[in-house]
């Protein structure tokens, strides 16, 4: 008489090998999820710029691009540029009035960026950037930004925006204090 199907033995040792193989895929992914949300963001960050830069140019107004708090702006309030691009939204407006904030019966919000997974961390040349109706930036020399997935230089990516308002995506972060 034949058996047909598997023994409680044959199964344990299948289901152990796919645990198995299940763990080793999980623990190579999380590596890759950080490079592939420090690359998404930081090009996001790139298409943002340049679009605000072309916002400047065509418009014939001054554009800025800075962090802002993201309470006010769900609650459609006045808004203050803030030197932490870690922990709030970014935003690009044009400023009409040319006083460096954004005012919700006078300037126009033109774009909003999500803010940072937690625990990354995004450094910036300056405060903010703002670009002058020929898309060269005002107040500000330029410089690098830098992302930095779970605060760590493992992953860090770089993209540098230049004082004529162009931005190259560097990608891989060669300096090891950059996130520190």
């Amino acid at each position: 008489m034949k058996h047909r199907g598997f023994t409680l033995l044959e199964l344990l040792i299948t289901i152990a090998i796919l645990a198995i193989l299940v763990t080793l895929s999980f623990s190579g992914n999380t590596d890759l999820n950080e490079k592939t949300r420090a690359e998404s963001y930081m090009l996001e960050l790139k298409r943002h710029i340049t679009f605000a830069r072309a916002k400047a140019t065509t418009s014939d107004e001054i554009v800025i691009l800075c962090p802002v708090d993201s309470t006010k702006l769900a609650a459609n309030e006045n808004l203050t540029c803030i030197n932490n691009w870690r922990n709030n939204q970014v935003i690009s407006f044009i400023d009409k009035n040319n006083n460096g904030l954004y005012e919700v019966g006078n300037d126009d919000l033109l774009r909003v960026m999500e803010k940072l997974a937690a625990n990354d961390n995004l450094k910036a040349p300056d405060t903010r950037v703002r670009f002058d109706s020929s898309g060269r930036i005002v107040n500000s020399n330029g410089g690098k930004f830098i992302y930095c997935p779970l605060n760590k230089t493992e992953h860090a990516k770089v993209m540098t925006l230049t004082v004529g308002g162009t931005t190259r995506y560097n990608g891989d972060a060669e300096d090891a204090d950059n996130c520190l």
